[in-house]
């Protein structure tokens, strides 16, 4: 065997030092890794929505997913199994990725529309008329044109006077307008209170409605 140079035999030190205190690092950082996973407990499966869910909507298989996640990152109330969420109905709004909890769903004895209607709320339906149609889901306002044969309509520049009676209200449901109804348009059906169907009645009746769509953000719960 040659005998080793000085130098060689330094650098074959700092060779062996510099792999030593590498294991020693990566060792620490796995520990530290195991330490933190321990901190954030078991991982369980969670439920979450595949895709925006809408208020109102019936979930189906491809609605939900489940995923593996730390129990300590989970928020209360979140379901296990897809079985427990499917044929149920949405009654808070959900965006695409979010834990899917029993708070978000109406109960299994509610089906339909009315399992959509939290306490307090009301789904009624109307006819509007030279409005935008918007998509289930979206917040509106509505307005409603009413007969004011007291009104100067010159002072008006002709315009008619129109009522907000709801506003940023939650769209449950469109559909086309019957022919036995005898008006153009469609049917609208909203989320409002008790006060604002009484308005909303009212109106249907003496006036005209038609809708202004409000940003999302500004929609209301009733």
């Amino acid at each position: 065997m040659l005998p080793r140079s000085p130098r060689a035999v330094v650098l074959w030190i700092a060779a062996v030092a510099v792999a030593v205190g590498t294991a020693a690092l990566v060792a620490s950082d796995l520990a530290a890794l195991h330490r933190h996973a321990t901190g954030l407990g078991d991982e369980r499966a969670a439920v979450v929505a595949t895709h925006p869910l809408t208020l109102g909507t019936i979930l189906g298989t491809g609605d939900v997913r489940t995923r593996r996640i730390h129990s300590s990152q989970l928020p209360p109330g979140v379901l296990a199994s897809t079985d427990a969420a499917v044929g149920r109905v949405v009654a808070v709004p959900m965006v695409r990725g979010a834990f899917v909890s029993s708070e978000n769903l109406a109960p299994r004895r509610r089906t339909g529309l009315d399992g959509a209607l939290p306490s307090g709320t009301r789904a009624m339906r109307v006819v509007v008329t030279d409005s935008i149609r918007p998509r289930v889901g979206a917040a509106v306002d509505v307005y409603a044109t009413l007969e004011q044969p007291g009104i100067d309509q010159s002072e008006l520049d002709g315009a008619q006077p129109a009522l907000v009676l709801a506003a940023a209200v939650s769209v449950l449901d469109t559909d086309p307008a019957g022919a036995a109804e005898g008006r153009q348009g469609f049917g609208v059906t909203l989320l409002v209170t008790p006060r604002q169907a009484r308005g909303l009645a009212f109106a249907a009746t003496h006036g005209i409605l038609t809708l202004a769509l409000v940003p999302p953000e500004e929609a209301r719960a009733p």
